[in-house]
Order: structure tokens, then C-alpha cells, then sequence
């Protein structure tokens, strides 16, 4: 999952390399926003994109020297950039981005700036609609917006797949969500993760009952591959506690959501994997 400008060639790299079994995903995550710059003003004067902390006990005057060394990515580097990795391809997803209140540059209260937040967040869901692609959505203290902006961008606007990753947001929300107009509603998916989610159980489980079945997705969101299946499996016992079905019940509806989100990324996928497959029983074959 791709967050900034630096790590998007490490993501390709390893989609290349192991093609069989990733997925890659190309965006802004919140975290960096203030380091993608939307035009020439904002790579000229940085502080326009940091926000003083609600409680102004900060300012980005008070750090001359994050001002000096910012040095935000101008527009005509980074987004062509995006266009070309999404277009090169197309089986890769938009995300991660997204909006987030409670995020503050390190070593400092200083926020990524709301209103940057939202113009980058409008821009990933306007690209992956134009290519057709699913949407991986980072969303903290936010869901107000993003949904309001989902209602205004409208069909045409918005991706054929929004997944709300992690989602933290009340069961009013979801419902909201799922409602949204013209057929918005009906492509938003809520992904679970038990790292983040299950730090408040009874809520998870709240939510989870709230979200309708086909729409629930679950993921480890570990940064190591060594808690990934532990993270599932977590995650999976409490969508079957939730439901009051068996985790076995639960793997194969959270699976079968899993391939109808990211549809023809996962065909190629599987695709790629067959071929591997059968050149190794070729190879094998041959060896003997």
C-alpha cells in the first residue's frame, strides 16, 4: 500500500517481483499530505499547508526550520507520476489516502491542513472514478466530510469501489454510508482490522452487526508480515462473535467480498499465479 511520492517505486518493485501475490496501491496517504503540493503557491509558502492544532497551542511560525527544510512536492512531480504508475497498472488500486484529524507532523502539533486534506482526498476519488479503479480509504475523525463529499461528487464522481479501511466511524454513519444516493451507497465497504479496531471491542462488535454482510471486509493492518495471519484470524473470530456464524462462515464471506471489491485486480493476480505454477511444473518436468 502506497502512501507517499518515496515509497511508491518500492511498491512497484515488489508488485513486479512477486506479481502472483500483490496487489499495489498507489496514493497520499493523510500523514503526508503536507508534503503534496496541489499548486505553485503551496510549494512557495509550505505553512499553507499545516494547520495550528484545535486548541492553537501551536503555529507554523513558531518552526522556521520544518518551514525551511519541507520543501513540498510540487504538483507537476508527483501527480503525473500517479497517473503514469496507475496507468502502467491497471490492476493496481487508489490509496491509500484519505482525511485525518487527529493527525500531527512529528515533533510538533502542527496538522496536515484540513482543506489540503480534502482537495487531495477529492482528487484520488476523482482519478480512481476516471480509471475505473477500487479506492482504499484512510478516514480518522472525518467521516462527516468524506461522506458529504461522496454525496457531492455523486456517481460520476466517485470510484465503482470504496473501501473504508480500519473504519472507526459510529453505526449511524455506516447507515449513512450505505445510503448515500444514486447508487453511491452501494459501493462502500467497511474493512476491519483487530489491531486498531479491537482496542474497543464492544463498539467493533457494534459494528460489525451493523454492517450489511456482503459489504464487510476484514485485513491484519500490520506493517510485518508475522502478524498478518494472527491479525486475521483475530479479526475473522470477531465477525463470526458479531454475527453468530463460524469463523470458517466468516473467512468464506469476507472472501468472497475480498474478490468482488477489487474484481479484475484479483483475476490478474490469480492469472499471473497459474502461469508461475505451470512453468515450475514445466520446469520440474523437464529436470527430470
Amino acid at each position: 500500500m502506497g502512501t507517499r511520492l518515496e515509497d511508491w517505486e518500492a511498491v512497484e518493485a515488489l508488485s513486479v517481483k512477486e506479481p502472483h501475490k500483490v496487489i499495489p496501491c498507489f496514493g497520499v496517504h493523510p500523514w503526508f499530505a503536507h508534503r503534496h503540493a496541489l499548486d505553485l503557491a503551496a510549494t512557495l509558502d509550505p505553512s499553507q499547508l499545516l494547520d495550528s492544532p484545535p486548541n492553537g497551542k501551536d503555529h507554523p511560525s513558531r518552526h522556521p526550520d520544518l518551514l525551511a527544510r519541507l520543501a513540498p512536492i510540487p504538483p507537476e512531480r508527483w501527480m503525473p507520476r500517479l497517473q503514469s504508475l496507475l496507468t502502467a497498472h491497471p490492476h493496481a488500486v487508489v490509496g491509500e489516502f484519505g482525511l485525518d484529524r487527529a493527525a500531527v507532523v512529528p515533533g510538533t502539533r502542527l496538522q496536515p491542513a484540513w482543506a489540503h486534506q480534502l482537495a487531495l482526498t477529492e482528487m484520488h476519488l476523482r482519478l480512481a472514478s476516471e480509471l475505473g479503479r477500487p479506492a482504499s480509504l484512510h478516514c480518522v475523525q472525518g467521516y462527516g466530510a468524506l461522506q458529504d463529499m461522496l454525496r457531492t461528487l455523486g456517481p460520476e464522481g466517485c470510484p465503482p469501489k470504496i473501501m473504508l479501511h480500519s473504519y472507526g466511524g459510529s453505526v449511524d454513519l455506516i447507515r449513512g454510508f450505505t445510503k448515500l444516493p444514486k447508487g453511491v451507497g452501494d459501493r462502500i465497504y467497511f474493512s476491519f482490522s483487530s489491531v486498531i479496531n479491537g482496542r474497543a471491542r464492544d463498539k467493533l462488535l457494534e459494528r460489525l452487526r451493523a454492517v450489511p454482510l456482503e459489504r464487510l471486509l476484514v485485513e491484519s493492518d500490520q506493517n510485518s508480515p508475522a502478524g498478518v495471519d494472527p491479525g486475521l484470524r483475530a479479526i475473522l473470530e470477531a465477525v463470526a462473535e458479531a454475527r453468530g456464524i463460524t469463523v470458517e462462515e466468516a473467512a468464506v464471506a469476507t472472501t468472497n467480498n475480498f474478490r468482488e471489491f477489487y474484481g479484475t485486480c484479483i483475476e490478474r493476480m490469480e492469472a499471473v499465479r497459474t502461469a508461475v505454477a505451470s512453468d515450475s511444473r514445466d520446469g520440474a518436468a523437464a529436470a527430470r
